[in-house]
């Protein structure tokens, strides 16, 4: 994939539009500056229609049991690659803004989604060179080698990615709006009661299944 490329921009423009009223306190304009810098760090020439997308499994960090379908995992963070390789399994794509043990994700062969915004620039700096396959996204519209996802935290992105790729079923292990992690503060609990709205969007489309 060397080209830019927009899931829904329909569906892109009210994500966006949905977060920024709910979070007006965050600064979203250098979200601009971090989409032109992504693709200088894209690794990726596949095609995401390789995988095999039927029944997709995602694991965000609250997770507290070892998944059982295993057609396709795709990991949110750092912090669930850490957890799957505890219960003995590898996630085939990480979402991740390398914001929750990033070290997690520079030493697998799996795709890293590994997404660009205003806040974590330096970040991105940092860790998205040594990731061995690593396809940008973004949160404004794309230039270069880079993918826009609807959506706004990485667990709802994923959920978004599935849905897009064609999943006929999502099994979410972890997903609890009501239990943050790393931070427990407005933004935080604001967050994630986005997240829970935009997932809830996806499972009136297709059938979305809910793990501890």
């Amino acid at each position: 994939m060397l080209r830019p490329i927009v899931l829904d921009p329909l569906e892109w423009l009210l994500t966006r539009s949905y977060y920024i009223a709910r979070l007006p306190q965050l600064n979203f304009f250098r979200d601009y500056e971090a989409t032109k810098i992504a693709p200088y760090y894209c690794n990726y020439n596949g095609d995401l229609r390789d995988y095999k997308w039927g029944d997709v499994t995602i694991v965000m960090p609250p997770a507290n049991n070892r998944p059982h379908n295993y057609d396709l995992i795709i990991a949110v963070e750092g912090y669930s690659v850490a957890l799957l390789r505890q219960w003995g399994l590898e996630p085939d794509i990480v979402v991740t803004d390398f914001d929750f043990m990033p070290e997690e994700v520079v030493n697998g062969d799996f795709l890293v989604l590994g997404h660009a915004h205003g806040d974590n620039i330096d970040k991105y700096k940092t860790w998205a060179g040594k990731v061995r396959k690593l396809l940008p996204t973004v949160q404004t519209w794309p230039v270069g080698c880079s993918l826009l996802v609807p959506g706004f935290t990485d667990g709802d992105r994923a959920v978004y990615l599935a849905y897009y790729m064609g999943a006929r079923r999502i099994d979410i292990y972890g997903f609890n709006p009501t239990k943050p992690i790393k931070r427990n503060d407005y933004v935080k609990r604001v967050k994630l009661e986005i997240a829970e709205y935009f997932i809830s969007r996806i499972s009136r489309r297709v059938r979305v299944n809910f793990y501890p």
